[in-house]
C-alpha cells in the first residue's frame, strides 16, 4: 500500500499536468471566441465546421483528462471541486458527459441512424451532435477552468514543499 508520501507525490505529479489540459482546455475556448466559432454544421462551410469541430474536440477532451480515472495513479482530489456554484457542477458534469459518450468515444446512443439503401447498397442518414458552443458557453467554461485551476494551484502549494522535501531533500 502507498505512504502517505507517495500519496502526496502522486496527487502534485497528477495536478501538475492537470494544470497543463486546463490550460490547454482555455486555449481552445478563447480560439473559438476570438474566431467566432460558433456554427451549426449547415451555418458555414464543412471545412470551417470541421476546423471548429476539432477545436471543440480538443477543449472537451483537455478538459476532461484531469477528471478521469487511470490506472494507479492518484484520483482528482474532490475538494477542489467543492468552490463550484450549482451552474458550474452541471456544467463540469455536461462537459465529461460530452467527453464520454461525443468527444473521447464513439457512443452510438449519442447519434441518430436511419439505415437507407443507395443503388442496393447499405448506407445510412446519420445525425452527429452538434460540434459547438456559444459564445456564452464559452465563456462559462472559461470561468470554470479558472475557478478549478485555482483550486489546484493553491493545493500544489500545499503539496510542493512537503513533496520536494521528502523527495529531493
Amino acid at each position: 500500500m502507498p505512504s502517505a508520501k507517495d500519496n502526496s507525490h502522486e496527487t502534485f505529479q497528477l495536478l501538475y499536468v492537470a494544470q497543463l489540459d486546463l490550460s490547454h482546455a482555455a486555449f481552445f475556448a478563447d480560439q473559438l471566441r476570438v474566431k467566432g466559432w460558433h456554427f451549426e454544421p449547415w451555418e458555414v462551410h464543412w471545412k470551417k465546421y470541421l476546423h471548429q469541430a476539432a477545436y471543440v474536440t480538443s477543449l472537451v477532451v483537455s478538459y476532461g483528462r484531469p477528471f478521469t480515472e487511470s490506472r494507479s495513479w492518484a484520483k482528482f482530489p474532490k475538494r477542489i471541486l467543492r468552490g463550484l456554484n450549482q451552474q458550474q457542477k452541471e456544467l463540469h458534469g455536461r462537459l465529461l458527459t460530452l467527453r464520454n459518450e461525443v468527444y473521447a468515444h464513439t457512443d452510438v446512443q449519442a447519434r441518430k441512424i436511419r439505415p437507407i439503401t443507395i443503388e442496393g447498397k447499405p448506407s445510412a442518414i446519420e445525425v452527429l451532435p452538434s460540434m459547438r458552443f456559444s459564445d456564452t458557453e464559452l465563456q462559462e467554461i472559461r470561468e470554470l477552468i479558472h475557478v478549478i485551476s485555482f483550486g489546484v494551484n493553491e493545493r500544489l502549494e500545499e503539496l510542493s514543499k512537503n513533496v520536494a522535501e521528502q523527495h529531493y531533500g
